[in-house]
């Protein structure tokens, strides 16, 4: 026979390998945007590099660039994010 405990640590088991089997195809796909972001921001060095151009206030990353407010907070944000750098509200 069972006990209680021995149930509820089945359950408690069951619902984390859900919570992890949810999690990682989520994590796969932040993992992979990151890459992709990081591959265009090197290609972007590259051809600014290869070009022998100076580099312009939009292409800096202190430069003047158009920021976005965020529409919860107002926290303005780099116009490659997706989401709010504040409260991760979608922009």
């Amino acid at each position: 026979m069972t006990t209680p405990e021995q149930i509820y640590a089945a359950v408690v088991i069951g619902l984390l390998l859900a919570a992890i089997g949810i999690s990682i195809p989520v994590l796969k796909g932040i993992y992979r945007d990151g890459l992709e972001r990081q591959a265009e921001r090197r290609h972007n060095d590259i051809e600014t590099e290869t070009t022998g151009a100076e580099p312009t206030a939009s292409d800096d990353a202190t430069g003047d660039r158009k920021r976005l407010p965020c529409q919860q907070c107002g926290v303005e944000n780099d116009p490659a994010f997706t989401y709010c750098r504040n409260c991760l509200e979608p922009l």
